[in-house]
């Protein structure tokens, strides 16, 4: 049907070189972010489009039995909630707690950071290592939908304060970025009979890397005058927190799969689902709701995420092979 052989070659080649450096080109989304500051924060309205565009490139492998089988063999999803929303909170609740006694804002802090739900990213992440895309798909979707009940109420239980979420808006991202862009894969799939989205998939999946990069850099730009004006070596110990925290999550979500009898891809998805958090959300909440000090642990986050992630990838996956 194509005859662009050459391009989709190239493509294909350009894909696997990115995926190869995603160790480096996560971090330098960081660093583009915070060195850029303010010549880059003003693209923020992008970012929904650009998740959008890569939940429609990968949902374009995905048919509708293949999201329909998730539904119908749920474990997976109560193991990622379990992990997700109850083992990960308070194991943060009591790290915080040990190390910051006399410092309730910054505990509340790392209670926000583990209260909120997983992050679209953990779905192109879940692509680049052959996970389950349409299991990643539906814990973004379970996850954002319980996040107005869960959020409040872990941050209520464990930090003992309340917060109010912008459901309409929760919703309304969660429509433009995750649902209408699925379903338009999905649906073009199944029209074509994956005939013509085995072409076209594989020549989008370097776009989307590159618009992770982009969304990295945008979103840390948000806060980059912020982090740099106010930096202080009384930031060491809640950074090497969040770093712990960040690369905790893989090998025991991880452990949590295998315990389950989960497949390998399940497992994948599960992982990086569970890893990765909404961390715009929180920094929203956490600058709208409480004192400032309260930001500190998200806005750290922010750094270590993306690139703790590439880290603990290869570490427990390996580097990843040609296609």
């Amino acid at each position: 049907m194509f005859q662009f052989q050459s391009i989709e070659a190239g493509l294909r080649s350009l894909n696997y070189r990115l995926e190869r450096i995603m160790p480096v080109l996560t971090p330098s989304g960081v660093i583009l972010g915070l060195l850029l500051g303010s010549l880059i924060s003003w693209m923020k309205p992008s970012v929904s489009y650009l998740f959008a565009f890569i939940t429609f490139s990968g949902a374009l492998g995905i048919s509708s039995q293949d999201f329909f089988k998730v539904i119908r063999k749920p474990k997976a999803i109560f193991v990622f909630l379990f992990g997700t929303n109850l083992i990960m909170p308070l194991i943060s609740w009591s790290l915080a707690n040990l190390l910051f006694p006399n410092q309730s804002e910054v505990i509340t802090g790392f209670v926000l950071l583990m209260a909120i739900p997983t992050a679209l990213t953990g779905y192109i992440w879940s692509g680049i290592y052959k996970g389950s895309e349409a299991l990643s798909l539906t814990l973004i979707l379970v996850s954002t939908l319980l996040a107005p009940l869960l959020t409040p109420l872990t941050v209520r239980i464990l930090a003992r304060t309340s917060v109010q979420i912008d459901v309409t808006g929760m919703m309304i991202s969660l429509l433009l970025m995750v649902v209408l862009p699925s379903m338009a894969g999905i649906l073009i799939n199944n029209f074509t009979k994956a005939k013509v989205t085995e072409h076209v998939s594989p020549c989008l999946r370097p776009f989307s890397k590159i618009a992770l990069f982009l969304i990295i850099g945008i979103n840390t730009s948000q806060i980059a005058d912020r982090l740099i004006s106010n930096a202080s070596l009384t930031y060491l110990p809640i950074a090497l927190l969040c770093a712990f925290l960040a690369a905790l999550g893989y090998p025991l979500s991880n452990a949590l799969g295998k315990m389950a009898g989960l497949l390998e891809p399940e497992r994948k998805s599960l992982t990086f689902a569970s890893s990765l958090r909404n961390i715009s959300a929180a920094l929203v909440l956490a600058i709208d709701y409480f004192p400032a000090e309260t930001a500190l642990p998200v806005i750290l986050s922010i750094v270590f995420q993306q690139t703790t992630c590439a880290i603990m990838a290869y570490l427990l996956y390996g580097r990843k092979k040609p296609v």
